[in-house]
């Protein structure tokens, strides 16, 4: 009947008024998150920001130290010294490095047979 025909257009506007409700909630929800999202990516961008900055500042300290560790730090005796210790070095390991050669093609002939 005529009643009944009234009461299903409700139900069916209704019903169609709710998804759409239901719809834009959920489109609300999802930009409150990516604005919330957002803006916790900005608080921690700027927070890595000052610890790059902090640890540059730390980093020219060093070298500045450095250089000038390194411009009076030696004396000549010393760099000398430290020279003829690296040349003895560099022999040494030239011999390792023939002994070390020598043994592994020795064990290549051995391993071959």
């Amino acid at each position: 009947s005529s009643k009944e025909l009234a009461t299903s257009k409700r139900t069916d506007t209704f019903g169609n008024m709710t998804t759409a409700a239901s719809n834009t909630i959920a489109e609300l929800q999802s930009r409150l998150s990516d604005l919330e999202l957002s803006k916790t990516h900005n608080d921690v961008s700027g927070i890595i920001q000052k610890e790059r900055t902090e640890m540059l500042l730390s980093l020219r300290k060093i070298m500045e130290a450095m250089k000038t560790d390194a411009a009076g730090g030696a004396s000549s005796k010393e760099l000398e010294k430290l020279r003829a210790e690296n040349e003895e070095l560099k022999k040494i390991n030239a011999k390792q490095n023939y002994r070390i050669e020598h043994l592994v093609n020795n064990l290549r002939g051995v391993v071959d047979k």
